[in-house]
């Protein structure tokens, strides 16, 4: 298929923006009550928020898991165009979500000071620790009101509206920036931070409010119905969405580790807190940009995966690692030149400390695309555990260990070295064990996908690509239809099949100029689909109303998922 990787790169390019303003904007978010605080109460404020963060932090990361475990089930079930299961997912899911969401909310309203002790208030003064305390509390509704902003951008993510997903993320970070600031000008000096939990809440309800209005804007009625799933569906939910949010979930926790390692590590230098902080601030800010490529391919691999498409589940893997590794240098080398703005955000001028601290993190930051690739592409691909292990091991497990064993021996190039330097080391460790260990029967990139057996026991009768060109066409359809006279023993439901197939592409194409149709036989039945690019175009009726040999040879179902019309045909 020459023209596979030109569409696929297209299509990841026209979402790119998009993704790379929602991975931004997300962390910025993220960053937020850090800038405030520093800006309002100095290095004090930061440290209070870095103490906090991680408790509300590792609840959200488990309301993650649900959200974007529901979000892998909901692009899964449009991959095989089953709407059933795609309400059933986004009901279920969303109803979980906002209960958990309130239970999380109660837990750390109730049990905020003996979080933050958990995460190194024991080691601070008793104004810093108050205040780390005050600010946790206050937040606490973010696990309920942002899980439901967040579920609706997941939503979004599915349809391939990037760009209104970068603009809920925009609106999240806008709202809590004027909130935050009007609460901590007037609330009294003890309840500042008070201010920044209630500006981030009340983001969190803005973002789903806007969200609501943007879908109904765009004309999407997702009809959702309070439901409780299963509790297979329950299981699957937590199981799609566990490696995505593990990383969060262990990076909250490590973030609490590396609290207790500065604080006793460098115990005569109150500011090394703050400034670590920073450092991680802005390289986690980084982060957020050179994650746009993997963001934009995450849905596709879902969708190819589903379809049985190891063609184009290899381009996607091709086309966003290319564009991801160029885009981070680019990114990276944007993040040194603007360090002294992005640390005077929080409120610190750009000490020595901080730039070498940068700089160190800028160096490795590309090595976290690659890392992030490998990570989307087994959650996507339903390889959870390998999954897990890209998200956990580099992130969060080796950064501790690595800071354990290096701040004694390298001092403050201890803790720069393994916030982003881990990734490379997870890399040498992790990729010989997929293609040596794990694909040692397998060759070229078949070692690094590592799809499952049964993708390799059906077989693609034909596929063929038509590029709007009628001649093309012509031509092309009638070889497809004399394969599937061929394949078809039944004479009559090939030539119903065939016209229903030509009645679909001649649809389709009055919105796309690029076509995809392919025949595969998996044993026990056989499958056609037929994929375009661009707008929605539901069936006609001419299709969903044909004759009774048409009703008889064929089951059709349709899709529309990240900017393509999916039609399956299962022939009977």
């Amino acid at each position: 298929m020459d023209n596979t990787g030109k569409v696929i790169r297209k299509n990841i390019l026209s979402t790119y923006p998009g993704a790379v303003l929602y991975g931004l904007f997300f962390n910025v978010s993220l960053m937020l009550d850090s800038i405030i605080a520093g800006q309002s109460l100095g290095a004090q404020g930061v440290a209070a928020v870095a103490l906090g963060v991680p408790g509300h932090g590792i609840l959200s990361a488990i309301v993650y898991s649900l959200i974007h475990g529901s979000g892998l089930r909901m692009i899964w079930a449009k991959g095989r165009a089953d709407d059933h299961a795609f309400r059933r997912a986004l009901n279920g899911g969303a109803t979980v979500i906002a209960l958990c969401g309130i239970v999380f909310t109660l837990l750390l309203f109730i049990f905020a000071e003996d979080i933050v002790i958990l995460c190194g208030g024991d080691m601070v003064d008793a104004a810093t620790l108050n205040d780390a305390v005050i600010y946790l509390r206050y937040c606490s509704p973010i696990t309920t009101l942002t899980a439901l902003g967040i579920t609706l951008q997941e939503i979004m993510n599915v349809f391939g509206f990037q760009n209104s997903r970068a603009v809920l993320s925009v609106i999240n970070v806008v709202v809590n920036l004027a909130v935050s600031i009007l609460c901590v000008s007037y609330l009294p000096a003890g309840m500042k931070l008070a201010g920044l939990g209630i500006g981030t809440a009340v983001a969190g309800l803005a973002e789903f409010m806007a969200g609501v209005i943007i879908f109904r804007i765009k004309k999407v009625h997702l009809g959702y119905r309070p439901m409780i799933p299963r509790l297979r569906e329950l299981v699957e939910m937590l199981k799609c969405g566990f490696p995505a949010s593990t990383d969060y979930l262990v990076e909250n926790i490590a973030v609490g580790f590396q609290n207790n390692v500065i604080l006793s590590g460098f115990p005569g230098d109150p500011l090394m807190l703050p400034v670590a902080d920073v450092v991680c601030n802005i390289s986690y800010f980084a982060a957020g940009a050179i994650k746009g490529a993997a963001l934009a391919t995450e849905p596709l691999f879902g969708v190819y995966y589903e379809e049985r498409d190891v063609n184009s589940i290899k381009q996607v893997w091709k086309q966003g690692l290319i564009l991801g590794l160029v885009m981070s240098v680019i990114w990276s080398v944007l993040f040194l030149v603007f360090q002294p703005a992005l640390s005077s955000l929080f409120g610190m001028r750009l000490t020595e400390d901080i730039s070498t601290g940068v700089l160190i993190c800028m160096i490795f930051t590309p090595i976290g695309h690659v890392v992030y690739m490998f990570t989307l592409y087994y959650e996507a691909t339903k390889r959870f555990a390998l999954s897990t292990t890209f998200a956990v091991l580099p992130d969060s497990v080796l950064f501790i260990v690595l800071m354990v064993l290096l701040i004694p021996v390298l001092g403050k190039f201890g803790v720069w070295l393994p916030i982003t330097g881990n990734q490379v080391i997870g890399m040498v460790l992790l990729i010989p064990i997929v293609c040596f260990i794990l694909g040692r029967l397998r060759k070229g990139a078949d070692k690094l996908l590592l799809l499952p057996k049964e993708f390799y026991t059906g077989v693609t009768i034909d596929e063929f690509e038509i590029l709007g060109d009628k001649e093309d066409l012509s031509v092309k359809m009638g070889k497809f239809k004399g394969i599937l006279q061929e394949t078809l023993s039944d004479t009559d439901k090939a030539d119903a099949v065939i016209t229903g197939v030509e009645e679909i592409v001649s649809y389709m194409s009055r919105t796309s100029k690029h076509i995809h149709i392919k025949l595969r036989d998996e044993g026990d039945k056989k499958e056609i689909f037929v994929r375009s690019i661009g707008q929605s175009c539901y069936l006609p009726e001419a299709v969903t109303e044909n004759d009774n040999v048409w009703r008889d040879a064929v089951t059709v179902t349709y899709s529309y998922v990240y900017k393509m019309n999916i039609v399956r045909l299962r022939i009977c």
